[in-house]
């Protein structure tokens, strides 16, 4: 059996003795009398670290967790989404004793009169997720389940400061795992508070995996079975290339790990179906690729650099989805150009077709945003999120004279991307951009849209930089205003 269990340490509460402080007040023709201070109130109990222990049937159709607690119980455990309260089952409190069930009140697991110190448990029903068809919560390989953590990570709704957490697993012969959490040496592995507020992914069962390792960097590419072996021999050198270009937006990789889960789906013409990107500890990514993926394919590939490019910003807010995916979908064009994978034209033709996206949209930007989970507009909100980051781009290089770009804007969000412990607000994340850009662009672009009627239109940004129409295409033109700004953006680089 091969076991990853982390020993529970014994706790020892410490409480301080207080001395009573003696005053001594001479009385008239008596002893002086004692009076004893009043003793401070008791510090208050609080939870100061958790102990996830999982086992997994070799099956992987049940999960169960041991959760034991390091100080006074809270009043409840919650899910980290909502779907995830449907695939619990059985909560109860472990002890000396009969085991005893705890009630489940609208989707919390309620620990009144647990006491401090204690071990609960619950089932999360594997099958049942995966039955759900929750793509982002459970999604089965040959063998092997991704899983998004939040669906096992049931935790205190809030978390004190200075609280800690770990996990460890029990897993059955030849079932492995990988996570996107630091190791803390003894076979188990350390959660941030990031493991709490952002979505993360943990792969069981067989896969293969292998370290991509960059300057300061490395990358955990975790391929799931069912891809032919002359597919897999392509997927590390691919993602290699793909790291290495967005290396170039700022010099830097900009996390020192990450972890890329490669699923593979049906055959088919495009060379992705699907990625997606969570933050929950280090990075993890997930690239849902066709088994007949070719070279070919790969090289031209632009979602491996569009979701990689999400990390040259901290995580903002639903909300701003358009700022995240519009930075994103800039740089898997901008990128790809610079790489010599697409021409510069081809490039500079797919924002303007993007934008154009949204030509005939009435609402403001903040509008098309918020309803992106009814009317399936995301490539439309994508696109104007491109264009903005597009007129930001250009509107920083014209005013700085070519010294600053968005390229050193996302450089200087250095900082920003090592504290985001909680998400950003679209306005933050403007005003932060604003503040590394050291003058007032990309709020004052984004407003025009956010609260105003209609789309970004690159019309008249295009014919500025030089671009003008060639039959069905897009031909740079000399002489433009702003041609050198044009040929800036899309210079190649040479691979760090």
């Amino acid at each position: 059996m091969r076991v990853r269990v982390s020993s529970r340490r014994g706790v020892v509460l410490l409480l301080a003795a207080v001395v009573a402080c003696v005053a001594c007040t001479p009385v008239a023709g008596t002893l002086a009398g004692a009076t004893v201070a009043s003793r401070p109130a008791p510090t208050p109990a609080r939870l100061f670290a958790l102990d996830y222990h999982f086992t997994v049937d070799a099956a992987l159709s049940t999960l169960t967790a041991r959760v034991c607690m390091r100080g006074a119980a809270p009043t409840a455990f919650v899910y980290g989404a909502p779907t995830c309260a449907a695939f619990m089952r059985a909560p109860r409190v472990l002890g000396a004793g009969p085991v005893r069930p705890l009630r489940v009140v609208a989707g919390q697991i309620i620990l009144d009169g647990v006491a401090p110190d204690s071990c609960i448990a619950y089932d999360v029903d594997l099958t049942s997720a995966l039955e759900h068809d929750a793509l982002l919560l459970a999604y089965p390989g040959q063998g092997s389940l991704v899983l998004g953590a939040e669906l096992l990570l049931w935790r205190p709704a809030e978390r004190p400061e200075g609280f800690a957490a770990r996990v460890s697993f029990d897993l059955p012969p030849n079932i492995d795992v990988s996570v996107p959490w630091p190791a803390t040496g003894d076979g188990a592995f350390a959660l941030s508070e990031r493991a709490f507020a952002f979505t993360s992914h943990i792969v069981l069962g067989h896969f293969t995996r292998r370290r991509v390792v960059l300057p300061n960097t490395q990358l955990e590419l975790v391929v799931l079975d069912g891809f032919p072996p002359d597919t897999v021999g392509l997927l590390a050198p691919w993602l290699e290339h793909a790291a290495r270009v967005v290396m170039g937006v700022t010099g830097a990789f900009p996390e020192p790990f990450a972890q890329v889960i490669v699923v593979p789906t049906a055959a088919s013409p495009m060379p992705i179906h699907f990625g997606y990107t969570g933050r929950g500890g280090a990075p993890s990514v997930v690239l849902f690729l066709p088994t007949d993926a070719n070279a070919d394919g790969l090289r031209t590939d632009w979602i491996a650099i569009h979701e990689l490019s999400h990390l040259l910003l901290p995580f903002v807010s639903r909300q701003g989805a358009w700022l995240s995916e519009g930075v994103a979908t800039y740089y898997q064009e901008v990128l790809r150009a610079r790489s010599g994978a697409i021409t510069s034209e081809d490039a500079w033709r797919n924002l303007y077709e993007g934008a154009q996206l949204g030509r005939t949209a009435q609402g403001s930007l903040q509008d098309e945003t918020r309803r992106m989970p009814t009317d399936n507009n995301y490539k439309r909100v994508y696109w104007a999120g491109a264009a903005i980051a597009l007129l930001g781009d250009v509107a920083l290089r014209e005013q700085s004279r070519g010294a600053a770009s968005l390229d050193s804007v996302l450089a200087g969000l250095a900082s920003c991307r090592r504290d985001a412990d909680r998400p950003y607000s679209v306005q933050q994340m403007l005003a932060e951009m604003d503040r590394a850009a050291g003058a007032a662009v990309f709020a004052p672009i984004a407003s025009r849209y956010l609260n105003g009627a209609g789309l970004p239109d690159l019309t008249e940004l295009y014919a500025k930089l030089g671009l003008g129409p060639d039959g069905h295409s897009l031909k740079s033109q000399q002489p433009a205003a702003l041609a050198w700004a044009r040929d800036a953006i899309m210079l190649h680089l040479a691979e760090p």
